[in-house]
């Protein structure tokens, strides 16, 4: 599709929403644009065919304003390596993969990295270039890509004095941690018995332990919370970098080194272990092996743990996931609301901001995003007030957080809805349920602490085809700024034993990636119909795992579960119940006033003959999808009349009340 350059901003380029969704980008996503690769969003943009692109990206490009240039949706793959051509700063690759994190990069491109040094507003972003980008010449930054500036290697063993952390300041780590205090409790007793002076485990004749395998996405506080925990437990920290190990004798080198060089009490920290450890690694059997003797070998080496960190442990080898030596798993989960909040309480503390910063309605805005994302942001908007001395308000802070990426929205977060309850006809008394079920639990969940009753989790809407059951779930998300994922009940069903089991657990998964999301499962009975009653097994298997993460066998966090139906008799008993789909609101034809405000509310405009009561009256007993299809076939019938015509008349509408209901004239 060809687009006419316009001037922009970095680092995402903007488009017409309607030409993205033609291309396959209704959210947006990344496009091929002459020789780069670029972000690009739906936006306001001058014409249909703008494409507003940045100075860097037009550069990139070797485009300038008013070229016309062909682009294309692109599907790149996260990039494993990034190399950058060497920088007149020191940042680590940590700090450089957070500045790239969730952008495409292309070989040759120039790329922006932000600092954190000084006043001078030009020394908060450090312009380089990208020199190599591995598996292939262009990728997407993710949350297993290493970056590094070129020639230079991560060090083999990183020790930090005790206590302290890597890289970003104190409150940065404080930031990281917030929410976390009982992963840090229960971190902290392991490494104190593992590392204590008086070797615990040996004197009290307990089984041989390694240590602890820890698990969590990217940038949400694992390095932190190592360290937090070992200098509480009076320990040194030895950090391995597995970045840049593709081989299992190099990474038999650096764990030997690593076990016959650290004396106790010491933690030694193995962090990123997915660049050796995942199913697509290289060597996996051979890993397997190492990690296993490296076990052994820390089990007999008194007042010594180890912590291995990975973002799954699904991805590790059983014999080292399941192993005695790891008797214990603690999991970092993505933020929650409740976390993203007490983050950005954290990450502002000592910045200089204005007295009226609402948090809650920061985190509400920030879903797909990792600590290190808040963090991030946090950043951005400090940059931005530091030319000038001012403090950071809300304004501020929310644009920040549009031009952050969110690392872990790789994963979709949902549809963005982009009507609220405003355009929804009447349905008060519904409109009111649903804000006391999903919207008071996520923005005041204090009013059922103060009476001591658990929130409900899920509902069930019901009735009549067309009667607007999906269009008042959708305009509810908007409301709630919550994450919004839309499940048809026939696409998870599969033939193939375990499928449609695995793809309830993913649906699940996705929502508590992003939460606060809103699961909403359309024509349910056609995913959970009662047992028994079906010809195959697999809606039974379905409505078994839906019950499973619907009772929080694994914790849903804060995820809320909508189903709709034309038929709740056809739908399992089982999900009916309280606890799960525990409120059900009936929603029948509209009634004479519900028709008066959908008339009120909707876009065609009527000409001076039209008598809207008469109107309600002859519309009696059909539904609000109904409804708009007898407006749409009255501008339509207006437009074959006149081309030009501006207004639906009477008579247009006397034309398609007739042809609606099957009296009208043959075409």
């Amino acid at each position: 599709m060809r687009f006419i350059v316009r001037p922009g901003s970095d680092p995402q380029a903007r488009a017409d929403t309607a030409l993205l969704a033609a291309m396959g980008l209704p959210g947006g996503g990344v496009v091929a644009v002459a020789g780069t690769h670029v972000l690009v969003m739906p936006g306001d943009v001058a014409s249909p065919t703008a494409l507003t692109l940045g100075p860097r990206a037009m550069a990139n490009a070797g485009v300038a304003n008013g070229d016309t240039v062909e682009v294309k949706r692109a599907m790149l793959p996260e990039a494993s390596r990034v190399v950058l051509a060497p920088i007149d700063a020191t940042l680590d690759g940590r700090h450089l993969a957070r500045s790239l994190q969730g952008l495409p990069v292309t070989v040759g491109d120039l790329v922006a990295v932000r600092t954190a040094y000084g006043d001078d507003p030009a020394a908060a972003e450090i312009e380089v270039e990208v020199v190599s980008v591995e598996p292939s010449n262009a990728g997407t930054v993710g949350s297993a890509t290493v970056v590094h500036e070129e020639g230079e290697e991560p060090p083999e063993v990183i020790t930090r004095p005790e206590g302290t952390t890597v890289g970003d300041a104190a409150t940065t780590a404080d930031a990281l941690l917030a929410g976390l205090d009982t992963e840090l409790e229960t971190l902290t007793g392991w490494l104190a018995l593992l590392t204590s002076v008086d070797d615990l485990p040996t004197a009290w004749g307990l089984p041989r332990v390694a240590g602890v395998l820890l698990e969590g996405p990217a940038g949400g506080g694992k390095s932190e919370l190592v360290a937090r925990a070992a200098g509480r437990a009076d320990a040194t920290v030895v950090e391995i970098s597995l970045e840049l190990v593709f081989k299992p004798d190099r990474l038999l080198e650096r764990l030997e080194r690593a076990v016959k060089t650290t004396t106790g009490p010491a933690v030694i920290f193995v962090d990123r272990l997915d660049a050796v450890a995942g199913d697509d690694a290289m060597f996996r059997n051979q890993v397997s092996a190492v990690l296993r003797w490296y076990l052994d070998a820390v089990a007999d080496k008194p007042r010594v743990a180890t912590v291995l960190a990975i973002s799954s442990t699904a991805k590790l080898s059983l014999v080292v996931s399941k192993s005695p030596l790891l008797p214990r798993t603690l999991t970092i989960p993505p933020p929650d609301l409740n976390r993203r909040t007490r983050l950005f309480e954290a990450a502002l503390a000592r910045v200089p901001s204005a007295d009226d910063i609402d948090y809650a309605q920061l985190a509400s805005r920030t879903a797909g995003f990792s600590g290190a994302d808040i963090i991030a942001a946090v950043v951005h908007a400090s940059a931005l007030i530091a030319p000038d001395g001012e403090r950071v308000d809300q304004a501020l802070l929310v644009r920040a957080i549009q031009e952050t990426t969110p690392s872990l929205g790789t994963a979709s977060l949902g549809e963005i809805p982009s009507y609220g309850f405003e355009r929804v006809a009447n349905l008060d008394d519904v409109k009111q349920r649903l804000t006391e079920a999903v919207i008071w639990q996520m923005q005041e969940p204090e009013r059922f602490a103060r009476l001591g009753i658990e929130p409900p989790k899920g509902l069930l809407l019901y009735g009549p085809p067309g009667t607007g059951k999906t269009f008042v779930v959708r305009a509810l998300a908007h409301e709630s700024g919550a994450a919004f994922f839309t499940i048809k009940g026939a696409e998870l069903l599969d033939k193939y034993v375990g499928e449609s089991e695995r793809g309830v657990r993913e649906v699940f998964a996705r929502g508590r990636a992003v939460a606060p999301a809103l699961l909403f499962f359309d024509e349910i009975d056609a995913l959970a119909p009662v047992r028994g009653n079906a010809t195959n097994s697999v809606t039974d298997s379905v409505v078994a795992a839906l019950l499973t993460e619907m009772d929080g066998v694994s914790d849903r966090g804060d995820v809320f579960v909508i189903g709709a139906t034309n038929r709740r008799d056809l739908v399992d008993p089982a999900l009916l119940r309280p606890g799960r789909l525990e409120t059900h609101l009936h929603l029948g034809l509209p009634p004479a006033e519900a028709r008066r405000a959908f008339f009120s509310i909707q876009d065609v405009p009527f000409a001076d003959d039209v008598d809207v009561e008469q109107l309600i009256g002859a519309s009696d007993g059909l539904s609000f999808a109904e409804l708009s299809g007898l407006l749409r076939e009255a501008a339509l019938q207006a437009l074959r009349r006149d081309s030009t015509a501006i207004a639906v008349t009477s008579a247009d509408l006397d034309f398609a009340m007739g042809r609606y209901s099957g009296k009208g004239p043959e075409t």
